[in-house]
């Protein structure tokens, strides 16, 4: 009677496996240097696009400090200009992958909003229409990091999205709508679309600059500076863009396959603090490194 269990648990451990051994792909081609390089290069080669209403004063400067393009706006084709702008800026180090820390919509369209009133400025846009636009310029991988984001893969609205889905949270489009056009061919694209493998309500987090040591803080105002910028005294980070910068084993992506259930699963606010305290841990972690190996360097000089 035990073998169908043993079976079972043995059949569970190698899914398991599998999908962390996926995760773990996944991110070594997407985001490849995120767990090891130094404060200031962490995001080098990705861009993060946030919505304004999950977001926090200056946020975008957090993330520049730490070496990420970053974008912000209610409007899909502003973003979608300062990628395009900012790749062609920098030839030699573009944006390969895109962390899209943007509403799901219960995965009826990516929207960006400046807020929940209906005359608020706001966009959607559609998966393959992202595809479709940041192929020419290079970008590779796009990560979707937004709410029940296996949703948005859907065949009936990966293309286009549907005007009037039923959905509350479907607000008005004050900002348009931007859809693939007929000519997008999905199986020719360069990029890989990935997502978490299972549906959630993704959390977003804000945190304080003065909850990180004081010698990573004057890292990360020393790389500002490099860059002619300011940092914010607050950032907004998703516990996915967390989970993946620490590699986290809970951690679970995939790719080319569509969720239809709508979850509304969300980490209980106990595992949020602990992800929380473990970037700010990891943050803490880098710079002490960085400093043990220029006092090294020091002492091998003299």
């Amino acid at each position: 009677m035990r073998r169908p269990l043993l079976l079972s648990i043995t059949l569970l451990l190698a899914l398991t496996a599998s999908a962390a051994e996926r995760t773990e792909i996944l991110l070594a081609r997407a985001w490849p240097a995120a767990p090891y390089a130094a404060i200031e290069e962490i995001g080098n080669g990705v861009g993060v696009i946030f919505t304004p209403d999950l977001s926090v004063q200056d946020n975008c400067r957090f993330f520049e400090a730490m070496g990420f393009a970053c974008f912000e706006s209610a409007d899909w084709l502003e973003i979608l200009a300062q990628i395009t702008d900012y790749n062609f800026a920098h030839p030699t180090r573009p944006i390969r992958t895109l962390i899209v820390e943007t509403h799901g919509t219960n995965g009826h369209g990516l929207k960006v909003q400046t807020g929940k009133k209906p005359d608020d400025p706001r966009s959607y846009i559609s998966v393959a229409a992202l595809q479709e636009m940041l192929d020419p310029i290079g970008v590779r991988y796009i990560i979707l990091s937004a709410c029940n984001s296996g949703r948005l893969l859907r065949p009936e609205i990966y293309r286009r999205l549907n005007r009037d889905p039923g959905d509350k949270l479907f607000l008005p489009a004050t900002r348009g709508i931007v859809d693939a056009t007929d000519f997008f061919d999905p199986k020719k694209s360069n990029i890989t679309v990935i997502t978490p493998a299972t549906s959630h309500i993704e959390t977003t987090l804000v945190g304080a600059l003065r909850e990180l040591k004081p010698s990573t803080r004057e890292a990360l105002e020393a790389a500002a500076a490099q860059r002619g910028i300011a940092l914010p005294e607050q950032f907004a980070v998703s516990e996915m863009l967390i989970q993946m910068l620490l590699r986290a084993p809970e951690l679970q992506l995939r790719t080319g396959a569509h969720v239809e259930e709508l979850s509304k699963v969300q980490t209980t606010p106990e595992a949020s603090e602990r992800l929380f305290r473990a970037f700010v841990t990891h943050l803490d972690f880098i710079a002490a490194r960085a400093d043990r190996t220029a006092a090294a360097s020091t002492a091998a000089a003299r």
